[in-house]
Protein backbone atom coordinates (compact mmCIF):
# COMPACT_ATOMS: atom_id res chain seq x y z
CA UNK A 1 0.00 0.00 0.00
CA UNK A 2 1.62 3.55 -0.80
CA UNK A 3 1.11 6.23 1.44
CA UNK A 4 0.95 9.74 0.64
CA UNK A 5 1.04 12.52 2.95
CA UNK A 6 -1.20 15.39 3.66
CA UNK A 7 1.00 18.01 2.21
CA UNK A 8 1.31 15.44 -0.63
CA UNK A 9 -2.13 15.23 -1.36
CA UNK A 10 -2.75 18.58 -1.23
CA UNK A 11 0.18 19.69 -4.02
CA UNK A 12 -1.30 16.86 -6.12
CA UNK A 13 -4.65 17.61 -5.85
CA UNK A 14 -3.60 21.21 -6.86
CA UNK A 15 -2.05 19.87 -9.62
CA UNK A 16 -4.60 17.99 -11.35
CA UNK A 17 -7.30 20.61 -10.50
CA UNK A 18 -4.43 22.60 -12.95
CA UNK A 19 -4.17 19.83 -15.48
CA UNK A 20 -8.12 19.65 -15.68
CA UNK A 21 -8.79 23.56 -16.36
CA UNK A 22 -5.56 23.51 -19.26
CA UNK A 23 -7.42 20.57 -20.56
CA UNK A 24 -10.67 22.50 -20.80
CA UNK A 25 -9.01 25.41 -21.65
CA UNK A 26 -7.15 23.91 -24.65
CA UNK A 27 -7.82 23.74 -28.47
CA UNK A 28 -9.21 20.17 -29.28
CA UNK A 29 -6.69 18.91 -32.20
CA UNK A 30 -8.35 17.38 -35.50
CA UNK A 31 -9.38 13.87 -34.76
CA UNK A 32 -10.17 11.38 -31.96
CA UNK A 33 -9.94 14.62 -29.07
CA UNK A 34 -10.74 14.04 -25.42
CA UNK A 35 -13.23 16.07 -24.71
CA UNK A 36 -13.33 18.71 -21.84
CA UNK A 37 -13.71 17.77 -17.89
CA UNK A 38 -17.73 16.81 -17.31
CA UNK A 39 -18.59 20.29 -15.70
CA UNK A 40 -17.84 21.44 -19.13
CA UNK A 41 -20.85 20.01 -20.94
CA UNK A 42 -23.41 21.90 -17.16
CA UNK A 43 -21.19 24.90 -17.76
CA UNK A 44 -23.11 25.17 -21.47
CA UNK A 45 -26.22 26.81 -19.47
CA UNK A 46 -24.25 29.95 -19.40
CA UNK A 47 -24.87 29.90 -22.93
CA UNK A 48 -28.34 30.65 -22.27
CA UNK A 49 -29.83 33.86 -23.18
CA UNK A 50 -33.03 35.83 -23.54
CA UNK A 51 -34.25 33.90 -26.29
CA UNK A 52 -32.99 30.81 -25.64
CA UNK A 53 -33.99 28.05 -22.61
CA UNK A 54 -31.60 25.29 -22.03
CA UNK A 55 -33.48 22.59 -20.42
CA UNK A 56 -30.94 19.63 -20.65
CA UNK A 57 -26.89 20.14 -20.50
CA UNK A 58 -25.98 17.15 -18.92
CA UNK A 59 -23.11 14.21 -19.36
CA UNK A 60 -24.37 11.10 -20.43
CA UNK A 61 -22.19 7.79 -19.83
CA UNK A 62 -22.08 5.13 -22.49
CA UNK A 63 -25.68 3.08 -22.81
CA UNK A 64 -28.17 2.29 -24.92
CA UNK A 65 -26.30 1.83 -27.52
CA UNK A 66 -24.53 5.58 -27.64
CA UNK A 67 -21.05 6.35 -27.11
CA UNK A 68 -20.28 8.95 -24.09
CA UNK A 69 -21.39 12.45 -24.81
CA UNK A 70 -22.52 15.67 -23.70
CA UNK A 71 -26.47 16.08 -24.07
CA UNK A 72 -27.98 19.41 -24.62
CA UNK A 73 -31.49 20.23 -25.33
CA UNK A 74 -32.15 23.96 -25.99
CA UNK A 75 -34.87 25.89 -26.89
CA UNK A 76 -34.82 29.15 -28.96
CA UNK A 77 -37.31 31.87 -29.70
CA UNK A 78 -40.43 30.95 -27.62
CA UNK A 79 -43.33 32.87 -28.59
CA UNK A 80 -47.33 32.27 -28.54
CA UNK A 81 -48.59 32.03 -31.80
CA UNK A 82 -51.83 31.50 -34.08
CA UNK A 83 -54.94 30.03 -32.30
CA UNK A 84 -52.78 29.96 -28.99
CA UNK A 85 -50.31 27.75 -29.82
CA UNK A 86 -46.84 27.94 -28.23
CA UNK A 87 -44.09 27.77 -30.65
CA UNK A 88 -40.35 27.34 -30.18
CA UNK A 89 -37.13 26.31 -32.36
CA UNK A 90 -35.88 23.20 -30.47
CA UNK A 91 -32.15 22.17 -30.65
CA UNK A 92 -31.45 18.46 -29.83
CA UNK A 93 -27.27 18.54 -29.32
CA UNK A 94 -24.65 15.72 -28.97
CA UNK A 95 -21.30 16.06 -28.23
CA UNK A 96 -19.06 13.21 -28.10
CA UNK A 97 -16.39 12.53 -25.31
CA UNK A 98 -13.73 11.74 -28.12
CA UNK A 99 -14.36 13.95 -31.26
CA UNK A 100 -13.52 13.70 -34.41
CA UNK A 101 -13.51 17.62 -35.06
CA UNK A 102 -16.35 17.24 -37.34
CA UNK A 103 -20.21 18.42 -37.27
CA UNK A 104 -23.32 16.31 -38.63
CA UNK A 105 -27.12 18.09 -38.87
CA UNK A 106 -29.53 15.05 -39.21
CA UNK A 107 -32.68 16.52 -40.92
CA UNK A 108 -36.01 15.13 -40.24
CA UNK A 109 -38.65 13.53 -41.76
CA UNK A 110 -42.83 14.60 -42.17
CA UNK A 111 -43.29 18.21 -41.96
CA UNK A 112 -40.64 17.97 -38.49
CA UNK A 113 -42.87 18.79 -35.36
CA UNK A 114 -40.86 16.44 -33.12
CA UNK A 115 -37.08 17.20 -31.36
CA UNK A 116 -35.56 13.88 -33.29
CA UNK A 117 -33.01 11.25 -31.62
CA UNK A 118 -29.92 13.69 -31.95
CA UNK A 119 -27.32 11.22 -32.80
CA UNK A 120 -27.33 10.89 -36.63
CA UNK A 121 -27.99 7.85 -39.01
CA UNK A 122 -25.83 7.35 -41.87
CA UNK A 123 -27.61 4.60 -43.14
CA UNK A 124 -25.97 1.12 -44.47
CA UNK A 125 -26.28 -0.47 -40.99
CA UNK A 126 -23.19 1.65 -40.16
CA UNK A 127 -22.72 2.92 -36.26
CA UNK A 128 -24.54 6.45 -36.22
CA UNK A 129 -22.81 9.39 -36.89
CA UNK A 130 -22.26 10.31 -32.91
CA UNK A 131 -20.87 7.10 -32.37
CA UNK A 132 -18.30 8.04 -34.93
CA UNK A 133 -17.41 10.75 -33.59
CA UNK A 134 -19.20 13.04 -34.73
CA UNK A 135 -20.91 16.20 -32.77
CA UNK A 136 -24.44 15.80 -34.24
CA UNK A 137 -28.02 17.39 -33.73
CA UNK A 138 -31.61 17.01 -34.61
CA UNK A 139 -34.57 20.01 -34.26
CA UNK A 140 -38.12 19.82 -34.76
CA UNK A 141 -37.96 23.40 -37.23
CA UNK A 142 -40.01 25.38 -34.47
CA UNK A 143 -43.28 23.43 -34.03
CA UNK A 144 -44.55 20.81 -31.96
CA UNK A 145 -46.94 17.76 -33.24
CA UNK A 146 -48.25 17.52 -30.42
CA UNK A 147 -49.35 20.44 -29.89
CA UNK A 148 -53.21 21.93 -31.69
CA UNK A 149 -55.06 19.70 -33.69
CA UNK A 150 -54.71 17.57 -36.40
CA UNK A 151 -51.25 16.08 -35.32
CA UNK A 152 -50.05 19.36 -35.50
CA UNK A 153 -50.78 20.56 -39.11
CA UNK A 154 -52.22 23.76 -37.86
CA UNK A 155 -48.53 25.23 -37.23
CA UNK A 156 -49.56 26.14 -40.71
CA UNK A 157 -51.70 28.57 -39.63
CA UNK A 158 -49.05 30.81 -37.87
CA UNK A 159 -47.14 32.76 -40.67
CA UNK A 160 -43.74 32.57 -38.35
CA UNK A 161 -44.14 28.82 -37.63
CA UNK A 162 -44.30 28.54 -41.95
CA UNK A 163 -41.37 30.24 -42.53
CA UNK A 164 -39.35 28.62 -39.14
CA UNK A 165 -40.48 25.36 -40.53
CA UNK A 166 -39.50 26.44 -44.06
CA UNK A 167 -35.93 27.73 -43.92
CA UNK A 168 -35.39 29.66 -40.89
CA UNK A 169 -34.90 26.84 -38.08
CA UNK A 170 -32.15 25.46 -40.29
CA UNK A 171 -29.98 28.48 -40.17
CA UNK A 172 -30.82 29.32 -36.60
CA UNK A 173 -29.83 25.57 -35.37
CA UNK A 174 -27.13 25.51 -37.02
CA UNK A 175 -25.33 28.87 -36.00
CA UNK A 176 -26.29 27.54 -32.43
CA UNK A 177 -25.23 24.25 -32.92
CA UNK A 178 -22.09 25.32 -33.77
CA UNK A 179 -21.43 27.87 -30.96
CA UNK A 180 -22.29 25.02 -28.69
CA UNK A 181 -19.56 23.08 -29.94
CA UNK A 182 -16.96 25.83 -30.33
CA UNK A 183 -17.60 26.66 -26.87
CA UNK A 184 -17.19 23.09 -25.27
CA UNK A 185 -14.31 21.89 -27.52
CA UNK A 186 -12.60 24.98 -28.05
CA UNK A 187 -12.88 25.14 -31.37
CA UNK A 188 -15.71 25.17 -34.88
CA UNK A 189 -15.65 22.20 -36.20
CA UNK A 190 -13.36 21.20 -39.32
CA UNK A 191 -15.84 19.81 -41.64
CA UNK A 192 -19.96 20.22 -41.43
CA UNK A 193 -21.92 17.61 -43.21
CA UNK A 194 -25.93 17.22 -43.85
CA UNK A 195 -27.69 14.43 -43.71
CA UNK A 196 -31.60 13.77 -44.67
CA UNK A 197 -34.18 12.26 -46.29
CA UNK A 198 -37.75 13.30 -47.92
CA UNK A 199 -38.50 16.44 -45.83
CA UNK A 200 -34.52 16.23 -44.12
CA UNK A 201 -33.87 16.17 -48.09
CA UNK A 202 -35.29 19.45 -48.44
CA UNK A 203 -33.85 20.59 -45.28
CA UNK A 204 -30.83 19.60 -47.26
CA UNK A 205 -31.58 21.25 -50.67
CA UNK A 206 -32.44 24.88 -48.82
CA UNK A 207 -28.84 24.55 -47.23
CA UNK A 208 -27.21 24.24 -50.28
CA UNK A 209 -29.70 27.21 -51.70
CA UNK A 210 -30.25 29.60 -49.01
CA UNK A 211 -27.49 29.02 -46.69
CA UNK A 212 -24.34 28.17 -48.83
CA UNK A 213 -22.04 29.07 -46.06
CA UNK A 214 -22.91 26.38 -43.05
CA UNK A 215 -22.06 22.88 -44.85
CA UNK A 216 -19.41 21.57 -46.70
CA UNK A 217 -21.40 18.55 -47.92
CA UNK A 218 -24.75 17.55 -47.80
CA UNK A 219 -26.86 14.22 -48.48
CA UNK A 220 -30.30 14.66 -49.62
CA UNK A 221 -32.18 11.67 -49.88
CA UNK A 222 -35.79 11.61 -51.64
CA UNK A 223 -35.63 15.23 -51.55
CA UNK A 224 -39.15 16.96 -50.55
CA UNK A 225 -38.31 19.85 -52.43
CA UNK A 226 -41.45 20.89 -53.92
CA UNK A 227 -43.47 20.11 -51.13
CA UNK A 228 -46.44 21.68 -51.41
CA UNK A 229 -46.85 21.06 -55.16
CA UNK A 230 -46.83 16.90 -54.34
CA UNK A 231 -49.01 17.89 -51.35
CA UNK A 232 -51.61 18.44 -54.28
CA UNK A 233 -50.70 15.56 -56.44
CA UNK A 234 -51.54 13.65 -53.44
CA UNK A 235 -55.09 15.10 -53.15
CA UNK A 236 -55.47 14.86 -56.89
CA UNK A 237 -54.49 10.69 -56.84
CA UNK A 238 -56.45 10.27 -54.16
CA UNK A 239 -59.59 11.47 -56.15
CA UNK A 240 -58.59 9.20 -59.12
CA UNK A 241 -58.33 6.29 -56.72
CA UNK A 242 -61.77 7.09 -54.24
CA UNK A 243 -63.53 7.64 -57.32
CA UNK A 244 -63.48 4.10 -58.32
CA UNK A 245 -63.51 2.57 -55.28
CA UNK A 246 -66.57 0.52 -53.57
CA UNK A 247 -68.65 2.19 -51.09
CA UNK A 248 -68.24 1.52 -47.25
CA UNK A 249 -72.03 1.83 -45.26
CA UNK A 250 -71.51 5.26 -44.73
CA UNK A 251 -71.47 6.38 -47.88
CA UNK A 252 -67.40 7.26 -48.17
CA UNK A 253 -64.80 4.98 -50.55
CA UNK A 254 -62.78 2.21 -49.12
CA UNK A 255 -59.56 3.89 -50.35
CA UNK A 256 -57.87 0.80 -49.76
CA UNK A 257 -59.96 -1.38 -52.26
CA UNK A 258 -59.30 0.85 -55.40
CA UNK A 259 -56.89 -1.85 -55.97
CA UNK A 260 -56.36 -5.38 -54.44
CA UNK A 261 -52.90 -6.49 -53.82
CA UNK A 262 -53.53 -9.20 -56.02
CA UNK A 263 -54.02 -6.08 -58.48
CA UNK A 264 -51.01 -4.27 -57.47
CA UNK A 265 -48.68 -7.63 -57.61
CA UNK A 266 -50.10 -8.16 -61.49
CA UNK A 267 -49.22 -4.51 -62.45
CA UNK A 268 -45.14 -4.82 -60.65
CA UNK A 269 -44.84 -8.13 -62.20
CA UNK A 270 -46.21 -6.79 -65.70
CA UNK A 271 -43.82 -3.69 -65.22
CA UNK A 272 -40.89 -6.45 -64.27
CA UNK A 273 -41.71 -8.44 -67.85
CA UNK A 274 -41.73 -5.82 -69.71
CA UNK A 275 -38.56 -3.37 -68.88
CA UNK A 276 -36.67 -5.67 -66.78
CA UNK A 277 -33.97 -6.66 -69.73
CA UNK A 278 -33.48 -2.92 -70.59
CA UNK A 279 -30.15 -3.29 -68.54
CA UNK A 280 -29.33 -6.89 -70.76
CA UNK A 281 -30.15 -8.64 -67.45
CA UNK A 282 -33.23 -10.32 -66.27
CA UNK A 283 -32.54 -9.93 -62.55
CA UNK A 284 -35.88 -7.90 -61.05
CA UNK A 285 -33.95 -5.00 -60.83
CA UNK A 286 -34.65 -2.02 -63.59
CA UNK A 287 -31.60 -0.62 -63.93
CA UNK A 288 -32.43 1.29 -67.43
CA UNK A 289 -35.69 2.80 -66.32
CA UNK A 290 -35.37 5.73 -68.94
CA UNK A 291 -35.75 3.23 -71.27
CA UNK A 292 -39.16 1.34 -69.74
CA UNK A 293 -41.88 2.54 -71.94
CA UNK A 294 -44.36 0.39 -69.87
CA UNK A 295 -48.67 1.57 -69.45
CA UNK A 296 -50.96 -0.31 -67.84
CA UNK A 297 -52.96 -0.16 -70.86
CA UNK A 298 -51.31 -3.37 -71.56
CA UNK A 299 -53.53 -4.93 -68.65
CA UNK A 300 -56.91 -3.85 -69.29
CA UNK A 301 -59.61 -6.29 -69.51
CA UNK A 302 -61.19 -6.42 -72.93
CA UNK A 303 -64.49 -7.72 -71.13
CA UNK A 304 -65.50 -8.55 -67.22
CA UNK A 305 -62.92 -7.57 -64.73
CA UNK A 306 -60.64 -11.10 -63.53
CA UNK A 307 -57.66 -12.21 -61.72
CA UNK A 308 -55.57 -11.52 -64.70
CA UNK A 309 -56.39 -8.20 -65.63
CA UNK A 310 -57.49 -4.63 -64.81
CA UNK A 311 -60.44 -2.86 -65.76
CA UNK A 312 -60.95 0.08 -67.38
CA UNK A 313 -61.51 2.17 -64.29
CA UNK A 314 -58.46 1.17 -62.22
CA UNK A 315 -56.14 1.53 -65.55
CA UNK A 316 -57.70 4.92 -66.09
CA UNK A 317 -56.66 5.48 -62.06
CA UNK A 318 -53.23 4.30 -62.51
CA UNK A 319 -52.53 6.97 -65.17
CA UNK A 320 -53.90 10.03 -63.66
CA UNK A 321 -51.58 9.03 -60.65
CA UNK A 322 -48.31 8.17 -63.03
CA UNK A 323 -48.82 11.03 -65.11
CA UNK A 324 -49.68 13.74 -62.76
CA UNK A 325 -52.81 16.18 -62.39
CA UNK A 326 -53.11 19.46 -64.34
CA UNK A 327 -55.42 22.23 -63.55
CA UNK A 328 -58.25 23.20 -65.76
CA UNK A 329 -55.99 25.59 -67.79
CA UNK A 330 -53.74 22.34 -68.48
CA UNK A 331 -50.99 23.25 -66.12
CA UNK A 332 -48.75 20.44 -64.87
CA UNK A 333 -49.21 20.44 -60.93
CA UNK A 334 -46.04 17.86 -60.16
CA UNK A 335 -44.05 15.71 -61.67
CA UNK A 336 -44.97 12.34 -63.11
CA UNK A 337 -43.94 9.00 -61.53
CA UNK A 338 -41.89 6.16 -62.82
CA UNK A 339 -43.52 2.74 -63.36
CA UNK A 340 -41.05 0.21 -61.86
CA UNK A 341 -40.58 -2.86 -60.05
CA UNK A 342 -41.47 -1.38 -56.21
CA UNK A 343 -45.09 -0.55 -56.82
CA UNK A 344 -46.79 -3.80 -54.67
CA UNK A 345 -44.93 -3.12 -51.50
CA UNK A 346 -46.49 -2.39 -48.22
CA UNK A 347 -44.03 0.89 -48.53
CA UNK A 348 -46.27 1.82 -51.93
CA UNK A 349 -49.75 0.50 -50.28
CA UNK A 350 -48.83 2.57 -47.15
CA UNK A 351 -48.67 6.09 -49.10
CA UNK A 352 -51.18 5.64 -51.77
CA UNK A 353 -53.99 3.38 -50.87
CA UNK A 354 -53.48 2.38 -47.12
CA UNK A 355 -54.93 -0.83 -45.77
CA UNK A 356 -57.89 -0.14 -43.72
CA UNK A 357 -61.17 -2.75 -44.46
CA UNK A 358 -63.60 0.80 -44.57
CA UNK A 359 -63.70 4.16 -45.11
CA UNK A 360 -61.55 4.78 -41.88
CA UNK A 361 -58.55 5.92 -44.40
CA UNK A 362 -55.06 4.91 -42.98
CA UNK A 363 -52.97 5.83 -46.10
CA UNK A 364 -50.12 8.46 -45.87
CA UNK A 365 -51.13 10.61 -48.61
CA UNK A 366 -54.28 11.45 -47.00
CA UNK A 367 -53.37 11.92 -43.26
CA UNK A 368 -51.26 14.72 -45.24
CA UNK A 369 -53.86 16.13 -46.08
CA UNK A 370 -54.39 19.00 -43.20
CA UNK A 371 -50.71 20.20 -44.22
CA UNK A 372 -52.78 20.86 -47.35
CA UNK A 373 -55.09 22.69 -45.84
CA UNK A 374 -52.82 24.33 -43.26
CA UNK A 375 -49.49 24.47 -44.42
CA UNK A 376 -49.73 24.88 -48.32
CA UNK A 377 -52.64 27.17 -49.35
CA UNK A 378 -52.68 30.72 -48.45
CA UNK A 379 -54.77 31.41 -47.04
CA UNK A 380 -55.05 28.97 -45.13
CA UNK A 381 -58.57 26.40 -45.72
CA UNK A 382 -61.30 27.12 -43.00
CA UNK A 383 -60.45 25.07 -40.32
CA UNK A 384 -61.11 21.34 -40.25
CA UNK A 385 -62.34 18.64 -37.44
CA UNK A 386 -60.09 17.09 -35.76
CA UNK A 387 -60.64 13.63 -36.90
CA UNK A 388 -59.50 11.50 -40.02
CA UNK A 389 -62.90 11.65 -41.91
CA UNK A 390 -62.98 15.61 -42.20
CA UNK A 391 -59.14 15.06 -43.61
CA UNK A 392 -60.67 12.45 -45.65
CA UNK A 393 -63.73 14.15 -47.20
CA UNK A 394 -61.25 17.42 -47.60
CA UNK A 395 -58.40 15.87 -49.78
CA UNK A 396 -61.05 13.68 -51.84
CA UNK A 397 -63.28 17.04 -52.89
CA UNK A 398 -60.55 19.85 -53.12
CA UNK A 399 -60.70 21.57 -56.51
CA UNK A 400 -57.61 21.01 -57.64
CA UNK A 401 -57.26 24.49 -59.57
CA UNK A 402 -58.56 26.49 -56.77
CA UNK A 403 -56.34 24.86 -54.41
CA UNK A 404 -53.14 25.20 -56.82
CA UNK A 405 -53.65 28.90 -57.15
CA UNK A 406 -53.62 28.94 -53.33
CA UNK A 407 -50.18 26.81 -52.95
CA UNK A 408 -48.85 29.82 -55.26
CA UNK A 409 -51.29 32.42 -53.52
CA UNK A 410 -50.44 35.39 -50.94
CA UNK A 411 -52.19 37.09 -48.00
CA UNK A 412 -51.85 40.45 -45.77
CA UNK A 413 -50.32 37.98 -42.63
CA UNK A 414 -48.57 35.63 -45.31
CA UNK A 415 -46.77 37.85 -47.83
CA UNK A 416 -44.97 35.21 -49.15
CA UNK A 417 -46.89 32.02 -50.80
CA UNK A 418 -46.23 28.41 -49.09
CA UNK A 419 -44.24 27.92 -52.52
CA UNK A 420 -41.59 30.25 -51.89
CA UNK A 421 -41.11 29.81 -48.25
CA UNK A 422 -41.34 25.64 -48.24
CA UNK A 423 -39.93 24.72 -51.54
CA UNK A 424 -36.21 24.05 -52.30
CA UNK A 425 -36.56 24.21 -56.18
CA UNK A 426 -33.83 27.16 -57.15
CA UNK A 427 -30.60 25.28 -59.54
CA UNK A 428 -28.91 28.50 -58.19
CA UNK A 429 -25.84 26.58 -56.28
CA UNK A 430 -23.52 28.56 -57.24
CA UNK A 431 -22.63 30.02 -54.00
CA UNK A 432 -22.26 26.78 -52.97
CA UNK A 433 -20.07 25.68 -55.48
CA UNK A 434 -17.70 28.64 -55.12
CA UNK A 435 -17.13 27.06 -51.61
CA UNK A 436 -16.54 24.00 -53.12
CA UNK A 437 -19.34 22.44 -51.19
CA UNK A 438 -20.59 18.86 -52.24
CA UNK A 439 -24.38 17.29 -52.58
CA UNK A 440 -25.05 13.99 -53.11
CA UNK A 441 -28.66 13.44 -53.83
CA UNK A 442 -30.04 9.77 -53.41
CA UNK A 443 -33.88 8.76 -54.58
CA UNK A 444 -35.44 5.54 -55.09
CA UNK A 445 -37.09 5.21 -58.08
CA UNK A 446 -40.35 3.62 -56.76
CA UNK A 447 -41.23 6.21 -54.17
CA UNK A 448 -44.63 6.36 -53.88
CA UNK A 449 -44.75 10.24 -52.91
CA UNK A 450 -41.59 12.12 -53.82
CA UNK A 451 -41.09 11.53 -57.52
CA UNK A 452 -37.77 10.37 -58.76
CA UNK A 453 -38.69 12.31 -62.05
CA UNK A 454 -39.17 15.07 -60.44
CA UNK A 455 -35.51 15.31 -58.59
CA UNK A 456 -34.07 13.99 -62.13
CA UNK A 457 -35.86 16.93 -63.57
CA UNK A 458 -34.07 19.06 -61.14
CA UNK A 459 -30.57 17.97 -61.55
CA UNK A 460 -31.22 17.92 -65.08
CA UNK A 461 -31.46 21.84 -64.90
CA UNK A 462 -29.06 22.13 -62.58
CA UNK A 463 -26.43 20.28 -65.58
CA UNK A 464 -27.75 23.45 -68.00
CA UNK A 465 -26.89 25.75 -65.51
CA UNK A 466 -23.92 24.38 -64.60
CA UNK A 467 -22.22 24.09 -67.54
CA UNK A 468 -23.06 20.20 -68.54
CA UNK A 469 -22.57 16.97 -67.03
CA UNK A 470 -18.55 17.05 -66.28
CA UNK A 471 -18.95 20.19 -64.55
CA UNK A 472 -21.94 19.48 -62.41
CA UNK A 473 -20.79 16.36 -61.85
CA UNK A 474 -17.85 17.70 -59.97
CA UNK A 475 -20.20 19.27 -57.35
CA UNK A 476 -23.16 17.29 -57.40
CA UNK A 477 -24.15 13.88 -58.29
CA UNK A 478 -27.80 11.93 -58.36
CA UNK A 479 -27.92 8.01 -57.67
CA UNK A 480 -31.12 6.72 -58.07
CA UNK A 481 -32.09 3.77 -56.72
CA UNK A 482 -34.14 0.82 -58.67
CA UNK A 483 -36.75 -0.49 -57.00
CA UNK A 484 -36.60 1.38 -53.99
CA UNK A 485 -39.49 3.02 -52.21
CA UNK A 486 -39.59 6.04 -49.94
CA UNK A 487 -35.93 6.08 -48.32
CA UNK A 488 -35.65 2.68 -47.96
CA UNK A 489 -37.84 -0.54 -48.72
CA UNK A 490 -38.78 -2.28 -51.77
CA UNK A 491 -36.89 -5.11 -54.21
CA UNK A 492 -34.00 -3.10 -53.88
CA UNK A 493 -30.46 -2.87 -52.76
CA UNK A 494 -31.88 -0.32 -50.30
CA UNK A 495 -28.90 -0.24 -47.51
CA UNK A 496 -26.34 2.18 -48.29
CA UNK A 497 -23.84 4.79 -46.33
CA UNK A 498 -24.12 8.13 -47.58
CA UNK A 499 -22.21 9.98 -45.17
CA UNK A 500 -18.79 8.04 -45.74
CA UNK A 501 -19.03 8.34 -49.50
CA UNK A 502 -19.84 12.45 -48.56
CA UNK A 503 -16.94 12.88 -46.43
CA UNK A 504 -14.55 11.53 -48.65
CA UNK A 505 -15.60 13.48 -51.51
CA UNK A 506 -15.34 16.59 -49.71
CA UNK A 507 -12.15 16.02 -47.74
CA UNK A 508 -10.18 14.00 -49.92
CA UNK A 509 -11.39 15.12 -53.14
CA UNK A 510 -12.80 10.74 -54.04
CA UNK A 511 -15.97 11.79 -55.90
CA UNK A 512 -18.02 8.79 -55.26
CA UNK A 513 -18.09 7.01 -58.76
CA UNK A 514 -20.12 4.43 -56.88
CA UNK A 515 -21.91 3.38 -53.26
CA UNK A 516 -21.84 0.50 -52.46
CA UNK A 517 -25.38 -1.07 -51.56
CA UNK A 518 -27.12 -4.25 -50.16
CA UNK A 519 -30.78 -5.47 -50.35
CA UNK A 520 -32.47 -5.77 -47.76
CA UNK A 521 -33.77 -9.68 -45.56
CA UNK A 522 -37.08 -9.14 -46.90
CA UNK A 523 -36.19 -8.79 -50.53
CA UNK A 524 -36.25 -11.71 -53.27
CA UNK A 525 -32.60 -11.51 -52.59
CA UNK A 526 -30.77 -10.97 -49.45
CA UNK A 527 -27.54 -11.62 -50.21
CA UNK A 528 -27.51 -9.64 -53.24
CA UNK A 529 -25.69 -6.58 -53.09
CA UNK A 530 -24.89 -3.71 -56.33
CA UNK A 531 -23.00 -0.97 -56.95
CA UNK A 532 -25.17 2.68 -56.84
CA UNK A 533 -24.14 4.86 -59.94
CA UNK A 534 -24.30 8.27 -60.58
CA UNK A 535 -26.81 9.67 -63.34
CA UNK A 536 -26.74 8.88 -66.13
CA UNK A 537 -24.29 6.60 -65.72
CA UNK A 538 -26.08 2.74 -65.14
CA UNK A 539 -25.28 -0.33 -63.18
CA UNK A 540 -24.19 -3.28 -65.93
CA UNK A 541 -23.73 -6.97 -65.19
CA UNK A 542 -19.69 -7.92 -66.15
CA UNK A 543 -20.56 -11.04 -68.07
CA UNK A 544 -19.09 -13.54 -65.37
CA UNK A 545 -19.42 -14.24 -61.66
CA UNK A 546 -22.45 -13.90 -59.43
CA UNK A 547 -25.18 -11.56 -60.38
CA UNK A 548 -25.73 -11.48 -56.46
CA UNK A 549 -22.34 -9.67 -56.13
CA UNK A 550 -21.54 -6.61 -56.85
CA UNK A 551 -18.05 -6.46 -58.02
CA UNK A 552 -19.68 -8.51 -61.21
CA UNK A 553 -21.18 -5.47 -62.24
CA UNK A 554 -19.73 -1.80 -63.68
CA UNK A 555 -21.29 1.68 -63.58
CA UNK A 556 -21.17 2.35 -67.07
CA UNK A 557 -21.82 5.81 -69.50
CA UNK A 558 -24.74 5.24 -71.96
CA UNK A 559 -26.82 7.68 -73.72
CA UNK A 560 -30.29 7.79 -72.02
CA UNK A 561 -33.22 10.21 -72.65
Amino acid sequence: MVIVSAQRRVRLGAALACIASAASAAPAAAGNDSFPPVTACERLRAEAGPAMRISEAQPRPAAGGLAAHCEVIAYLDERSGAEGQTFAIGLHLRLPDTWNGRFVFQGQGGTDGVLGNGHAQPGGGQPSALNQGYATVTTDAGHSNAAGPLGGASFGLDPQARIDFGYRADDVVTRQAKRFIEAYYGRLPSYSYFLGCSNGGRHGMVMTQRFPGHFDGVAAGAPAFRMPEKGLAGAASTQGFAAIAPKAPDGRPILAQALSQADMELLAKAVVQSCDDGDGLADGIIDNGPACRFSPRSLQCTGEKTASCLSAEQVAALEHHFQGPTTAQGRRVYAPYPYDSGLATAGWRRWILGTAPDSRVNAFNVSFGATLAYLYMTPPHAPLANDADAVYDFYRTVDVTAAHARIFGTSAAMPESSVRTISANSVDLSAFRARRGKLLLYHGVSDPTFSALDTLDWYKRLTNVAGGEKETAGFARLFLVPGMNHCSGGPATDSFDVLTPLVNWVEQGRAPDSIAARAGATTPWPERSRPLCPYPRQARYLGHGSIEQAENFACTALEVP
